[in-house]
């Protein structure tokens, strides 16, 4: 499978605020079911621009940053305000290996990651079992259409190869939310 690392001297891109207009939280908390998870991992974090925004929908979670870049660890200790407070926490990982215990997260959420994923099948593998039983996946990712910036269309893939990964890894009541994001195909699913 075709995959693209982002890259790292664009760093303020994945700080902009102007995000949330296509990639709307609000939107993906609501295709969640609006949870309440005392802890959420979030897969490839970046600047946590994400991770903020979930920590605010979850005021009781503890939120893990996890990324596989230590500049993007290192830009959330000097920037992000939750790491001070404790309820924000960056985790330097490596793609299939998170250095969480098995069985820690109610919810892990990947934005903009899937079209990265060198090995997706370790990576749901891993995602697998950092979830408890009943935890919930959010997976966003951009959408093989004609978008005014993103990835290239040749590492986009479609919502139903989004599911498909899913199923394979094991994952149930995988569900495509057509039309939910402009750019973005948006699946959720349940560990088992």
């Amino acid at each position: 499978m075709a995959h693209e690392k982002f890259d790292l001297r664009k760093i303020a891109r994945l700080d902009d605020v102007g995000r949330f207009d296509t990639l709307r939280p609000d939107v993906m908390w609501a295709a969640l079911g609006s949870p309440n998870p005392r802890v959420i991992v979030e897969l490839g974090a970046g600047t946590g621009l994400f991770a903020e925004k979930f920590s605010d929908l979850a005021p009781d979670a503890t939120v893990y940053a996890v990324d596989v870049e230590q500049a993007m660890i290192d830009w959330m200790h000097e920037h992000r305000a939750g790491v001070a407070a404790g309820r924000l926490v960056p985790v330097l990982s490596t793609e299939t290996v998170v250095p969480l215990n098995d069985s820690v997260a109610d919810l892990v959420t990947m934005i903009n990651v899937h079209h990265e994923l060198e090995d997706p099948s370790g990576t749901y593998a891993e995602v697998l079992r950092l979830l408890v039983s009943g935890g919930q996946l959010l997976v966003v990712d951009w959408a093989p259409v004609e978008t005014p910036k993103g990835p290239p269309q040749a590492v986009r893939v479609s919502a139903e190869q989004i599911l498909a990964s899913l199923e394979d890894a094991g994952f149930e009541r995988a569900v495509v939310h057509v039309g939910a994001l402009p750019w973005h195909s948006l699946v959720t699913a349940v560990r088992p």
